[in-house]
């Protein structure tokens, strides 16, 4: 193990609650926070994160399942969240807002501890809804839920990062086929809605690169979407593309947080 090596973990991710974990050298960043403190600080624990490591939070957007716990868990940990001034705006008037919170604007790059930090713009149908690019060292890795369609901003900073999360929320036919209201499947199939199974393999030939070691997808709709949906058109691609033996890729549990994944890293 070397300086160059980052961890990355998620303690879950779908439709109930968002929350990512980037722990290098001797700092973390948690990614959104979308469970309570309580169950972050227990999903921390289960996955091998040490909270006392946390020197900031980072928030992609303002639906509650990925910012449900931000104002709660910050205060207590006395962390300064980092979000777009719109967002923050947004949470200020809702009182949902930590007392220290570092806004930027959607596309601004920034230092963070250890971490240099990228954001760029989601089209998604929230107030202003950003990805990040987070650097440790020579480790990039690209983090992007909750988008309708890759315009070439998000294709640039995901292309070749060393590991990925990447939104795979629905299949078209469940979805279609679900007892949902019409508006709403007009919603997440939207340009401004979500990524389905077969968008997000499409857009792999363009994001996986010689970096990239680590594919996780996130973001699996409980009611229109399966776990094994998501593997099977995944490895197809993979299989396309050579790599699935070159690439590691696990899909994201709501319900239970992932392995605490460990990248190493090379010349860009």
């Amino acid at each position: 193990m070397t300086n160059e090596t980052v961890f990355l973990g998620a303690l879950g991710s779908g439709s109930s609650g968002n929350a990512y974990v980037i722990e290098y050298q001797d700092e973390a960043l948690i990614i959104d926070q979308g469970f309570s403190r309580r169950e972050l600080l227990k999903r921390m624990e289960c996955s091998g994160f040490v909270p006392e490591k946390l020197c900031g939070a980072l928030l992609t957007h303002e639906h509650s399942d990925h910012c449900k716990g931000s104002r709660v868990f910050c205060d207590a940990l006395s962390l300064p969240l980092y979000t777009t001034a719109k967002t923050a705006r947004y949470l200020s008037t809702h009182g949902t807002l930590p007392r220290h919170v570092c806004a930027f604007e959607a596309g601004e790059e920034f230092d963070l501890g250890n971490f240099k930090i990228k954001s760029f713009s989601l089209p998604h149908d929230a107030v202003d809804p950003v990805g990040f690019q987070i650097s440790c060292g020579n480790v990039r890795i690209g983090i992007a839920t909750d988008f309708g369609h890759a315009p070439e901003n998000i294709r640039r900073e995901l292309r070749n990062c060393n590991a990925l999360v990447l939104e795979s929320n629905y299949d078209r036919e469940m979805l279609l086929n679900s007892d949902r209201r019409l508006e709403l499947k007009r919603r997440i199939l939207g340009v401004r809605g979500h990524l389905g199974n077969c968008e997000s393999c499409q857009l792999l030939p363009d994001l996986i690169g010689e970096q990239t070691q680590l594919l996780l997808l996130a973001h699996i709709s409980s009611e229109c979407n399966t776990p094994e949906l998501v593997r099977e058109n995944c490895l197809s691609m993979l299989q396309l593309l050579d790599i699935e033996e070159k690439l590691h890729f696990e899909i994201l549990s709501q319900d239970q947080p992932s392995s605490k994944f460990e990248i190493t890293g090379g010349g860009q």
